[in-house]
């Protein structure tokens, strides 16, 4: 069972990581795709294991948290992209006026605002499948999981 688990989850990493048809792909991004699928697989097996899913829960529950984990990183990445133009407006020594700071600013608080509304549903929705104790153990897992990575990068 567990192994099955573990392949629905390798194939889904490997369905969400492909690069856009046609797009050029630099070594440096070659490598960051791999750490990032990689990173990626290793975090639902610890999600498997950590909230002890059978196959039925993995099948309902993995989708939707790659739909999740996708519309995060969409977020971020116009964050990103306004904060971006910020610095390029700033790097031409172009005065940033109020106007230009308050618009960027404000669409970069919707956005973060969106994230944490977009991550709320998801959690709320898990009542659907999992136990209590799953959802209590998901709801810590994403801060333990990082403080598992820095921990990993400093040694």
């Amino acid at each position: 069972m567990k192994r099955t688990i573990i392949a629905f989850i390798a194939l889904s990493c490997l369905l969400t990581a492909q690069p856009r048809p046609g797009s050029p792909v630099t070594p440096l991004q070659d490598r960051h795709r791999q750490r990032r699928s990689r990173l990626e697989m290793m975090k639902m097996w610890q999600l498997t294991e950590r909230l002890a899913l059978t196959e039925e829960q993995a099948s309902t529950f993995f989708p939707r948290y790659n739909a999740l984990e996708k519309e995060l990183r969409e977020l971020g990445m116009d964050q990103r992209e306004l904060l971006s133009e910020m610095r390029k407006m700033m790097g031409e020594d172009k005065e940033v006026t109020d106007k230009e700071l308050e618009r960027i600013t404000k669409k970069v608080s919707e956005l973060e605002q969106q994230k944490i509304d977009e991550k709320q549903k998801f959690f709320e929705d898990l009542d659907e499948f999992l136990s209590p104790d799953q959802r209590a153990r998901y709801y810590g897992f994403e801060l333990w999981f990082k403080d598992e990575l820095r921990r990993g990068l400093e040694e």
